[in-house]
């Protein structure tokens, strides 16, 4: 597991390496839950480098957390090339818009942490 920011400002992100993709829970703030998924697959057209993944969204009712958890799974797959799903579960309670900022960044930093091992796992593996 590996986690970034502080407090109930605080993400949590865990990850299983699959054959042919990543699964992600990406969980934080007072109240971790399932609050919505979205899985991410590249696209793979030689003309439009880096072209944005194909991504499918579920949300769960009253949530938002499907938002966050397309965030990190498009930055996932095109960071490792790989197909990622993502469950994420975030809740603070009275939430200020600052706070909410506060852990998007989180959510995007602690997915910059996991794609930077997820790299390392795969270079290790195809060395």
């Amino acid at each position: 597991m590996l986690s970034y920011g502080q407090g109930r400002l605080g993400i949590q992100v865990q990850a299983i390496l699959t054959a042919d993709g990543v699964a992600v829970t990406l969980t934080g703030g007072e109240k971790p839950h399932v609050g919505g998924m979205a899985m991410s697959v590249p696209r793979y057209a030689p003309a439009i480098p880096a072209q944005r993944p194909q991504t499918w969204i579920t949300p769960r009712s009253g949530h938002r957390d499907s938002d966050v958890a397309a965030l990190v799974a498009e930055q996932l797959c095109l960071d490792t090339g790989c197909c990622v799903a993502v469950i994420a579960g975030i809740h603070i309670d009275a939430a200020i818009p600052s706070e909410i900022d506060m852990l998007l960044d989180n959510s995007q930093q602690a997915a910059r942490l996991l794609s930077h091992r997820i790299k390392q796992i795969l270079e290790i593996k195809n060395a």
